[in-house]
């Protein structure tokens, strides 16, 4: 290989590799599960996370980031929970799901909006539960339609 046939495909790569970076997914801001988080018994761990489409744009003008779907444990089986474009509530971070095998049991924590630990308000009459709840950007998929059959 001559010299300039090695430049001309570093040059290549480093184009594709600059194209690629710049025009990434925009998901919620995430954390980890704080220690008040309660864990849920289940009896078996969840199936693989599905494949979803996602319908926002990469560089959505209005703030809408994607927030992953998760497996929620309903008390006898996993159910799905779609994907979906929100808006993240602001000082706040998404713990995603998290599970946790002990000698006895296994324990589930639920994907949640919880305040950042950092920019959490000092004690008020501010509900917290409220201040961090997701507001979503696209409807799901299952309620846009409302043609009655």
């Amino acid at each position: 290989m001559t010299a300039g046939a090695w430049w001309a495909s570093r040059v290549g790569w480093l184009v594709c590799l600059m194209s690629c970076a710049g025009n990434r997914l925009v998901t919620v801001p995430s954390g980890p599960q704080p220690s008040k988080a309660q864990p849920v018994r289940v009896d078996f761990p969840p199936p693989p996370a599905k494949i979803e489409e996602i319908p926002i744009s990469r560089r959505s003008a209005n703030g809408c980031v994607w927030r992953d779907g998760f497996w929620d444990w309903t008390g006898r089986r996993w159910e799905w929970q779609a994907g979906r474009a929100v808006l993240p509530p602001p000082h706040c971070h998404f713990a995603e799901a998290k599970l946790e095998w002990t000698t006895d049991s296994l324990s589930f924590y639920r994907p949640a909006w919880y305040p950042d630990a950092a920019d959490a308000p000092a004690p008020s009459s501010l509900n917290i539960a409220k201040a961090c709840q997701e507001i979503a950007c696209i409807p799901p998929a299952a309620s846009a339609s409302t043609d009655a059959p």
